[in-house]
């Protein structure tokens, strides 16, 4: 049994259809990304259980192969070495995806700055309550969130106040809302400035 699974595992059937399948991934990915969002795709694409186990099946495949055609010897060196980048691309592909941070660095000339703009979403929560003796208790509650457009967003967070059960669910989401006026008969008259500096367009009501 153990020789069946791991021919099957090693196979080069496997290792053409992980290719196709990791190709066909990629490019829907793309076009996904930019129909929808980068957020979008990596809901349904590359935060997928599925693309996770294409990567963990190449690296295992590749790493296998190694042993499986005695590519140690000195004759198959180089095809050794060529398996042994895509297995060190894959291990840093797993780093990056659990260990790593993805942000935005702005750095102005002549400057350093050790912060940087995380790209991950949080939701943060302040929790008001009273504790005995009539005092003020605040508790601060911070979530990552995936939210993307035509993605799964029914995302529901629950935690507890001094021991009560407190739930927050996620009712709606509209990508790319901006802060705006909308016109009303019965709304207040407002005098919209717009200034350009810093190479960014600020506007002043």
């Amino acid at each position: 049994m153990q020789k069946k699974i791991a021919s099957i595992l090693f196979s080069t059937r496997l290792m053409a259809l992980l290719f196709i399948v990791f190709a066909v991934s990629m490019a829907v990915g793309t076009f996904v990304e930019d129909y929808y969002s980068t957020e979008t795709a990596r809901q349904f694409i590359y935060n997928a259980w599925w693309f996770e186990l294409i990567m963990l099946l190449f690296a295992v495949n590749f790493f296998g192969n190694i042993f499986r055609y005695n590519l140690h010897k000195r004759e198959k060196w180089s095809t050794l070495l060529l398996h042994l980048s895509f297995v060190f691309i894959l291990v840093g592909a797993g780093i990056t995806r659990y260990i790593g941070y993805e942000g935005i660095m702005p750095i102005r000339e002549g400057q350093a700055t050790n912060k940087f703009m995380s790209e991950q979403t949080f939701l943060t929560v302040l929790i008001d309550g009273e504790v005995e003796e009539g005092g003020q208790l605040r508790r601060n509650v911070s979530r990552p969130l995936l939210l993307a457009p035509k993605g799964n967003n029914d995302i529901t967070i629950r935690t507890d106040f001094k021991g009560d059960p407190i739930s927050f669910e996620v009712v709606d989401f509209i990508h790319g809302a901006e802060e705006g006026f909308i016109e009303d008969e019965n709304g207040d008259n407002y005098l919209k400035i717009v200034e350009a500096g810093d190479g960014n367009r600020h506007d002043h009501y």
